[in-house]
C-alpha cells in the first residue's frame, strides 16, 4: 500500500504552466492512473464481497459498505460493485484494465452487460471480440457494439425492453414557474424518428440564421455573429414543429389553434400607449386583485409582449374591466374565429359556484337574468356554471351576481348568501 500512498501529483501551479502537447501528455498519464486506481478499487470491492468483510460493521452489502467507507453515491457504489463482478468473470478484461489498455467507461459498459442475468453466461464466449472492439473503436461506436451484442444475446429480453418502452411511452408539457418544459419518453424507433425530424428543423433554423448573417456581414460572417444561440434555435425549431403540425392538421384538416391572453383594461391601455408614444407605464402593485396579464391557465405573460401580439394578430386578446367583465375581445385573423362563449370560458377558469371545481371548458354559460325574461346575451349578463349548478340555480330559486370588484355572490331564495368558511 505504500506505493499508493506515495503517489505524488504535480501542483496546481505546475499544471497551469503546461503548454500545448504537454497538456495532451498529462491528460493521458492521469487517465492511465485513473484506470489503475479503478482496477484496484474493483479488486478491493471483490475481495470484500468474497470474504464477507462488509458484515463486520453491519452493512447489508458490499455496496452499502462502499458508501459508508468512502461516502460515495449509491450509483457510484453500484458501478464499483458491477466492475468487481465483471473483472472476476472476464480474466482477460482484468489484465487489460490493470495494464491500462482499456478505459474506465468501456469497462463500465461491459459491467452493465455482466449485470444482465439473461446474457451474463454468454459474455465469456465473446470476451476477446468485445475487448478488441473496446481498444479499436471510439467510445460511442463501442457503445453501439455493446447494445448490439446484448440484443443478440438476449433476444427475448430485448424484445420485452422494447415492448416495455413502447407501453410506457409518455409526453407532457409542464409549467415550471412560468417556463414550460417538454418532457417525453419514447421507444427506440419512435424516438429516433422524432430526433431526426427535430434535427432537420434545427438545421433549417441554422441555415436561416447563417443566411441572415452573411447578408449583413458578407465575407466577415462568423458563427458568433449569428442572431440566435444554438439553444435558442433548438427551442424555435421545436416551436416550428408544432406550428407545422397545426398547419398540416389531422387527416388533412388544419387545426384551429387558439391562444387566449387575458389582460385588464388599464394595463392594456397603458402598455399600448407606451409602445405607440413612449408614455411611461404607471401601475400600482396594490391593485393586484384587479390586474391580469396571463393565459387562461394563469401563466403570467409580459404585458409588452401581450400588446405586441394583439397588434399582429398571433393571439386573441381579451380585455376586462376592474370587475372582470369583458370590454374588448380581438379576433385572430389567421387561425381563429371566436364566439362570446369562448371569451367567457377563457376569463373564468371554473364554475363560479362556491366550492365547485368543475373546469370552465366543460361548463355552460348561464344568463344571470333569464333570456326569456329579457336578459341580454352579453358578457355583463353571463356567468360560467357547470351543468349541475346551472340547473340547481333555476330549479331552487338561487341568484348569482358579480360586484364592482369582480367577486361572485350566490344568494339563496331567503336572501342569505353562500359564504366561504373564513367570511364574516
Amino acid at each position: 500500500m505504500g506505493a499508493v500512498m506515495s503517489l505524488v501529483l504535480p501542483s496546481d501551479a505546475e499544471l497551469e504552466a503546461l503548454e500545448r502537447r504537454e497538456l495532451d501528455d498529462a491528460l493521458r498519464e492521469f487517465d492511465q492512473i485513473q484506470r489503475r486506481v479503478e482496477h484496484a478499487t474493483a479488486i478491493v470491492m471483490g475481495r470484500c464481497e468474497r470474504t464477507g468483510h462488509f458484515v463486520a460493521d453491519g452493512h447489508r452489502s458490499p455496496r452499502g459498505w462502499a458508501m459508508a467507507v468512502t461516502n460515495c453515491s449509491a450509483g457510484e457504489a453500484t458501478r464499483r460493485h458491477r466492475t468487481a463482478t465483471v473483472l472476476q468473470l472476464l480474466p482477460g478484461l482484468r489484465a487489460q484494465f490493470r495494464a491500462g489498455r482499456i478505459g474506465v467507461a468501456q469497462v463500465h459498459l461491459l459491467a452493465k452487460l455482466a449485470a444482465n442475468p439473461r446474457c451474463r453466461d454468454q459474455l465469456a464466449g465473446s470476451e476477446q471480440v468485445l475487448l478488441d472492439a473496446a481498444g479499436e473503436l471510439q467510445f460511442e461506436d463501442f457503445k453501439i457494439v455493446c447494445q448490439r451484442w446484448q440484443q443478440l444475446a438476449d433476444t427475448d429480453g430485448a424484445h420485452r425492453d422494447h415492448e416495455r418502452s413502447l407501453a410506457h411511452r409518455n409526453a407532457s408539457i409542464v409549467d415550471v414557474d412560468g417556463e414550460f418544459e417538454l418532457r417525453s419518453r419514447q421507444a427506440a424507433l419512435q424516438g429516433t424518428i422524432m430526433r431526426e425530424i427535430f434535427h432537420q428543423f434545427c438545421q433549417a433554423q441554422y441555415r436561416a440564421d447563417w443566411d441572415a448573417t452573411v447578408a449583413e456581414h458578407g465575407a466577415n460572417a462568423r458563427a458568433e455573429l449569428m442572431p440566435r444561440t444554438a439553444a435558442q434555435r433548438r427551442a424555435d425549431a421545436l416551436t416550428a414543429i408544432f406550428e407545422a403540425a397545426a398547419t398540416a392538421g389531422i387527416n388533412g384538416v388544419a387545426l384551429e389553434i387558439v391562444v387566449n391572453l387575458v389582460m385588464d383594461h388599464d394595463q392594456f391601455e397603458q402598455y399600448t400607449r407606451e409602445q405607440l408614444d413612449d408614455t411611461a407605464v404607471s401601475i400600482d402593485p396594490a391593485g393586484v386583485r384587479q390586474r391580469r396579464c396571463e393565459t387562461v391557465d394563469g401563466v403570467p405573460i409580459d404585458p409588452n409582449q401581450a400588446v405586441a401580439l394583439a397588434f399582429v394578430g398571433h393571439v386573441r386578446r381579451i380585455v376586462v374591466d376592474a370587475a372582470g367583465v369583458v370590454v374588448n375581445a380581438g379576433r385572430l385573423r389567421r387561425l381563429y374565429n371566436g364566439t362570446l362563449r369562448d371569451v367567457l370560458l377563457a376569463i373564468e377558469p371554473r364554475c363560479i359556484w362556491l366550492g365547485c371545481t368543475i373546469r370552465a371548458a366543460i361548463s355552460q354559460i348561464d344568463h344571470l337574468h333569464s333570456h326569456a325574461a329579457g336578459g341580454a346575451t352579453n358578457a355583463a349578463n353571463a356567468a360560467v356554471m357547470c351543468q349541475h349548478h346551472n340547473l340547481f340555480k333555476y330549479r331552487n330559486g338561487y341568484n348569482a351576481r358579480r360586484d364592482h370588484t369582480g367577486q361572485w355572490h350566490i344568494t339563496r331564495p331567503d336572501g342569505t348568501t353562500l359564504k366561504p368558511p373564513h367570511a364574516a
